[in-house]
């Protein structure tokens, strides 16, 4: 029995102590990466100025051609939006989901 326990003892104090440097060589290296990422993050940044001028012409490009799609609604996105409406409401009274009247009085639950 001792034959087969001694071994064991040390594969589990060679995997222990394997597993315990790995963690240290990887924390080690997690910290430094962080400490680079502050020092990143702390010193200037240093943005080309041909990148900002193309990301305004972008940008302005963009908001251009949302503004010149935008079309005011006619009598068809009127009648649908009434008509969905009414579906809600037929709906939600189908399911008991009808919402209280405006005029009746506010009921306490905890009353």
């Amino acid at each position: 029995m001792f034959e087969v326990v001694v071994p064991l003892y040390l594969i589990v104090i060679s995997l222990c102590v394997f597993s315990y440097l790995q963690h240290h060589a990887l924390s080690a290296s997690i910290k430094q990466i962080a400490k680079d990422i502050e020092d990143r993050l702390n010193g200037d940044v240093k943005v080309p100025v041909s990148f900002l001028d193309e990301l305004k012409d972008e940008m302005g490009d963009l908001v251009h051609e949302t503004i010149q799609n935008l079309q005011p609604p006619n009598a068809a996105d009127h009648v649908m939006g009434a008509l969905a409406q009414m579906i809600q409401m037929r709906t939600m009274q189908k399911f008991g989901m009808v919402a209280p009247s405006l005029n009746a009085p506010v009921e306490d639950e905890n009353v």
